[in-house]
């Protein structure tokens, strides 16, 4: 369970994209742009909205829209050489561009990582990059035994992985005659992903109860930190560098939280204790400015989101509050953290307008007779959108005590919803549409569409964020049920 949620590369990221911009930023250069103009292109298969994006951090942030093929292009003047963000709503990648190239790709969203395919006269070194990662996600799941090896060892079958790629990225380079500026950033993201192993390497070995026998590390097993210099925001736009950063925080966090209580069993990751601290180690380890703003918001906004106190909510804000000069920031976590709160347990749910599948518009009132569960979702998010009917389906069949309600967050103007649950066969008589979905979506802070709530018939929340997929969510269920 730990380690699964460790190696989570992108969830972050997209709860930082709901906060700030789209925003993926340019590493540093050695070179100056040239007059020369770059030529973007490719194809999108499957897409999920009429767009894609391409950033920077040196002031570009460019939409480019698709047509109706899901094709695109764009010719940019002066890039300068490095990596950049490429995205599309939930899927983002790096890739690099330098002065005077022609790149084309070309990706599946269906299978995003695994699906993008490049030509062009960078195709070599990113077709290189896509595969680094796609080979280290796939690794990744192999390397989990030995975090059950000494340190010792550990460290030394990591620097053995290591080796091997950073050789390879060497042989390559000579074979294909990649850019030097390229090999920088692929170096640095080969060492980010094996630094990443190590800030995890402490709590997998040790574990919650006997984490504190991890000062026995010796000095230099985090050497890397004191030659490494974090605290610099061109490097977000490297893909393996939020996922050490993320490491890295939580190991430091964990560590001096464990030592303060006296054991790390006494650790609650879900707690205020434990998010505080994590925003005193993002404030100590970076200065005021993008990096600081993007993880310190990122951290507040997941103890926002699952926190039911009020009063720990308002805490933690204060705290983030003073970390960031952003004014528009400051605005946004205090209006999260003011709708969640309204969404306490015990308050009343809004009182929506919801259209059934024969466009009959009701108030949520008028359909909730009993204690109910409702579920949000977009086909936005396909696999969750089976996923979630799949689960309601058994869900239903144990729990008739409860009625379990789907709403759709598409937009009401469109025939979207219609096309999705006729594609996905859901019962039409338990499908509902919420109508005018922006300003409703904002007041039930449902910024993703994997929100599921608890209420009774008269509206009252029981669980303004219940966890359909939990292990123990028959156990929370049934506790509803009898209360």
């Amino acid at each position: 369970m730990i380690v699964n949620s460790l190696l989570s590369r992108k969830r972050n990221y997209l709860y930082i994209y709901c906060f700030l911009p789209v925003v993926a930023l340019l590493l540093f250069s050695c070179e100056d742009p040239k007059n020369e103009e770059t030529f973007l292109s490719g194809k999108i298969i499957n897409p999920h909205k009429d767009y894609v994006v391409l950033n920077d951090f040196n002031g570009l942030n460019d939409t480019i829209p698709l047509a109706e093929n899901g094709s695109f292009s764009k010719t940019y003047k002066n890039l300068g050489a490095g990596l950049y963000t490429f995205s599309h709503p939930h899927e983002y990648q790096s890739i690099y561009l330098s002065p005077g190239d022609s790149v084309t790709l070309r990706l599946n969203t269906k299978a995003f990582d695994e699906t993008i395919a490049f030509s062009g006269n960078r195709s070599k070194e990113n077709n290189y990059l896509i595969n680094l990662y796609i080979e280290i996600e796939k690794e990744d799941r192999k390397f989990l035994k030995n975090y059950q090896l000494s340190h010792v060892e550990f460290k030394k079958t990591l620097d053995s992985i290591t080796g091997a790629r950073l050789s390879n990225l060497e042989k390559l380079s000579k074979e294909h005659q990649f850019d030097e500026e390229f090999v920088c950033h692929a170096k640095q993201y080969i060492e980010f992903s094996s630094w990443a192993k190590m800030e995890r390497f402490a709590l997998v070995h040790y574990g919650k109860n006997d984490f504190l026998r991890s000062d026995e590390l010796p000095e230099n097993f985090y050497s890397y930190r004191k030659e490494f210099k974090i605290n610099q925001q061109a490097l977000l736009n490297n893909i393996a560098y939020r996922p050490y950063v993320n490491a890295l925080i939580s190991n430091l966090s964990f560590s001096n939280l464990a030592k303060e209580l006296g054991s790390g069993a006494l650790v609650n990751r879900r707690s205020f204790k434990y998010h505080e601290k994590r925003l005193h180690i993002i404030d100590s380890l970076f200065s005021k400015g993008t990096i600081k703003d993007i993880y310190a918001a990122n951290d507040t906004q997941q103890f926002i989101m699952n926190r039911k106190n009020a009063s720990e909510i308002n805490d933690l804000v204060a705290v983030f509050l003073k970390m960031t000069d952003d004014v528009e920031l400051k605005k946004r976590i205090t209006t999260m953290a003011a709708t969640y709160i309204k969404l306490d347990p015990g308050n009343e749910m809004p009182n929506i307008v919801i259209q059934n599948t024969d466009k009959k518009s009701l108030l949520l009132s008028d359909r909730v007779t009993k204690l109910s569960v409702l579920y949000f979702w977009s086909d936005d998010e396909q696999e969750y959108a089976i996923r979630v009917h799949d689960k309601i389906k058994d869900l239903k069949i144990k729990y008739p005590e409860i009625d379990f309600i789907s709403i759709n967050l598409d937009n009401s103007d469109e025939d979207k919803w219609e096309e999705a649950y006729g594609r996905y066969e859901f019962n039409k008589e338990a499908e509902y549409q919420i109508l005018n979905t922006s300003p409703v979506t904002a007041q039930l802070a449902l910024r993703n569409d994997n929100r599921s709530m608890v209420i009774d018939k008269n509206l009252t929340i029981i669980d303004p964020s219940i966890n359909l997929f939990h292990y123990q969510i028959e156990t929370t269920l049934l506790g509803y049920i009898n209360r």
